[in-house]
């Protein structure tokens, strides 16, 4: 299967391009290939950032000769530990490469930074799959093609326009959806269910699978615009009750109501039936 990746990285070259590496640092595969290179052919992207801490275990990008390279080969054949992605640039100069992704690599708002993690493949392939083509080099920057392991398969990607560009803001590229963030948040609410509802959700298992039920009770949210951790508590609590002690509830929103007026009057008309207290 890797003979794809191969494949892309000789073609590259035949174009005259250079290739790199975006490989998490801590694992034994990186840990060789620094090891057989000068400091100047690599670089802990980690490094003097707000991140600078975390550089032994963050990204590190590292440019590549041999392609047969005993490490990289190493590596290739395990692409789903999803630890790094391929890319090619027109020279061997790395440092319009670093100082692109560093730029990329805090997001959140002042006091509540987080680091987003571009060097993990599963990243990049959502990244790529949801923005449009023409928005490709503003989130690649002077890489000229990119080689990722996504879904069981090896893709590869050409950026249109390499070269250096400013973070937009927002950033388009941190909008894409993850869609293991539905699973998280489904198991984490059955497991707070199971912990203060657990009579109610017994009685539900009886007659709905809670997987289902909860499923479609999120997707309402979702439609709603319910978001907040109050209202989606408020929501899955409230449906819970309803659909085990026959409590009843007028949870459609009125034309023209906005999400919060729509929340705070369900809100208040449970309060007022005195539903939830039982």
């Amino acid at each position: 299967m890797q003979d794809l990746a191969y494949q892309w990285m000789a073609q590259q070259q035949q174009a005259g391009r250079r290739l790199c590496l975006m490989l998490e640092a801590n694992n034994e595969n990186c840990q060789s290939l620094m090891a057989a290179r000068d400091p100047s052919q690599y670089c802990p992207l980690y490094g003097e950032t707000a991140a600078a801490g975390l550089a032994s275990r963050g990204p590190v990008i590292l440019m590549l000769e041999q392609i047969r390279e005993p490490a990289l080969v190493n590596h290739l054949q395990s692409p789903e530990a999803n630890r790094g992605w391929l890319g090619s640039l027109p020279s061997d100069d790395l440092g319009v490469v670093i100082r692109h992704w560093r730029e990329r690599l805090l997001v959140g708002p002042e006091g509540e930074k987080a680091l987003y993690r571009f060097h993990d493949n599963r990243t990049l392939a959502r990244a790529m799959a949801y923005l449009p083509a023409e928005q490709w080099p503003i989130y690649l920057g002077p890489l000229t093609s990119v080689c990722y392991w996504h879904e069981g398969r090896w893709c590869s990607r050409d950026n249109p326009a390499p070269g250096e560009y400013p973070v937009p803001d927002p950033a388009p590229w941190l909008q894409a959806p993850n869609p293991q963030t539905a699973t998280i948040l489904q198991a984490n609410i059955l497991r707070y269910l199971l912990a203060e509802h657990s009579e109610d959700l017994a009685a539900l298992v009886e007659f709905h699978d809670p997987r289902i039920w909860l499923a479609q009770v999120l997707e309402q949210a979702r439609s709603w615009q319910w978001c907040s951790p109050e209202q989606l508590e408020f929501l899955v609590v409230g449906r819970l009750e309803e659909a085990t002690r026959g409590s009843v509830i007028r949870w459609q929103p009125l034309k023209g109501e906005a999400p919060t007026q729509h929340f705070e009057r369900v809100l208040e008309q449970w309060r007022k039936e005195g539903l939830g207290d039982e």
